[in-house]
């Protein structure tokens, strides 16, 4: 299947308002910062996590679900539509979505700051609400997209993967207001490991923003396979409390990115767009912070390395690969839209130049390698300074990629509107 071509033809007539995805991506783009402040006031705190509510819980979850999660949303309600020719039922509904998963995580991430049971109830079943139309939605795609054989195995195996997460998360809210687990350690790792591995988009993202061929079946098919595999076992190892297993499916997703990574190497040198500037060194880098942290996991279920291990393990992951290739991706996905939705409104469309100029781009990304090599510091030696700085560096990453994307907004819809003031006079 010709994924480009097909995504190309009549995209305009897929694509949505736009201020749906964009109340997500600017949803987002707020719990970034808000992220990085709650990681600069308690630097201690989060740099010895290891469980229970707090500023740290709060940071956590500012990261998964104020910024990945939202993204996510926004991408997906417009890109599949985009990608598949399937289009939603629902805008209204879309919209609705965002009235519910966006104070509803605001109210969450407050709760478990404060240890407040009651807002961190109230908070996860309006996050859960949300969510629930969203599968019902997206799922609703994906299914008819039978022509689409990566997209909707992936996208299918994510929406599961949701599911679960949501169950498990909304488990641990009632214990902490009831105890009803006896090994609660046990089915928070497993929470965060099918949270952080089994929702995601990139084997579509990355062969569109290259416009590029998909991946061929039968490394699709593998990935996949290897995937499922590696993300099931350690969930069951770990909520069985058995590093071993758990240790063994790193060793098994360790192989799977690898396979992941090859596939989507290719798309990128083959692909029409050659020039993907920073954004493809972000996501780049993800991808190599990924693998060091599963073997570092890996060293830490052998017995190698104390707690502190798995806290870097877990930073290597969450901040070094999720939220890094998150921003790469963000860097393209903003513009993309941008210049889709200018054709749509018959204006002319912005110079890719002048939506994502290359030096707002670096000085982030510099702000954000720094934050993460400064946090990094901070967590392998134990010292809140260097946690503290890397957050403050954070802050300052956040509040310039702030700036880059309202920078896109008002250069695609200020003109529209411009033009369509003119028409009216």
């Amino acid at each position: 299947m010709n994924l480009p071509g097909t995504i190309l033809m009549g995209a305009q007539d897929r694509l949505l308002d736009p201020t749906i995805p964009y109340r997500y991506f600017a949803a987002a783009l707020a719990f970034h910062v808000v992220l990085w402040v709650l990681i600069a006031l308690s630097p201690a705190a989060v740099g010895e996590f290891f469980g229970g509510p707090g500023p740290a819980l709060a940071a956590l979850h500012g990261l998964t679900l104020g910024v990945l999660s939202a993204t996510a949303l926004g991408a997906a309600f417009q890109m599949l539509p985009v990608a598949t020719g399937v289009p939603l039922r629902s805008t209204v509904s879309a919209r609705l979505v965002s009235w519910l998963y966006i104070p509803g995580t605001a109210i969450l991430l407050w709760g478990m700051h404060e240890g407040e049971h009651l807002a961190m109830a109230a908070g996860g079943i309006a996050v859960v609400c949300g969510f629930a139309i969203f599968v019902i939605l997206v799922g609703e795609v994906l299914w008819k997209a039978a022509a689409f054989e990566a997209v909707r195995r992936f996208g299918l195996m994510a929406m599961i993967g949701l599911a679960l997460t949501v169950a498990l998360g909304m488990t641990l809210i009632v214990d902490d207001g009831h105890g009803i687990l006896e090994q609660r350690l046990d089915v928070a790792g497993a929470h965060v490991i099918v949270a952080v591995f089994g929702f995601g988009f990139s084997h579509i993202l990355i062969p569109l923003f290259a416009l590029a061929q998909g991946v061929p079946a039968l490394e699709s098919r593998a990935a996949f396979g290897i995937a499922v595999i590696a993300i099931g076992t350690a969930a069951f190892g770990t909520y069985l409390g058995s590093m071993a297993l758990a240790g063994g499916a790193a060793i098994v997703g360790i192989v799977g990115a690898v396979v992941h990574f090859r596939s989507m190497w290719r798309c990128l040198r083959g692909g029409m767009r050659k020039n993907l500037g920073v954004s493809m060194v972000m996501i780049v880098s993800g991808w190599g912070f990924l693998i060091v942290g599963l073997v570092l996991f890996v060293a830490f279920s052998g017995g190698w390395l104390e707690d502190r291990g798995l806290r870097l393990s877990m930073f290597f992951i969450l901040f070094g690969w999720l939220l890094t290739f998150l921003l790469g991706v963000l860097q393209r996905i903003l513009p993309f839209l941008g210049a889709m939705n200018a054709t749509g409104a018959g204006i002319k469309p912005p110079r890719p130049s002048e939506l994502a100029p290359e030096p707002l781009l670096r000085s982030h990304a510099a702000l954000h390698f720094l934050a993460i090599v400064l946090f990094g510091l901070g967590m392998a030696l134990e010292d809140a300074l260097f946690v503290r700085t890397g957050a403050i560096a954070g802050v300052f990453s956040a509040l310039v990629f702030a700036g880059f994307a309202a920078r896109v907004w008002w250069m695609v819809h200020g003109r529209s509107q411009s033009k369509t003031k003119k028409e009216t006079i």
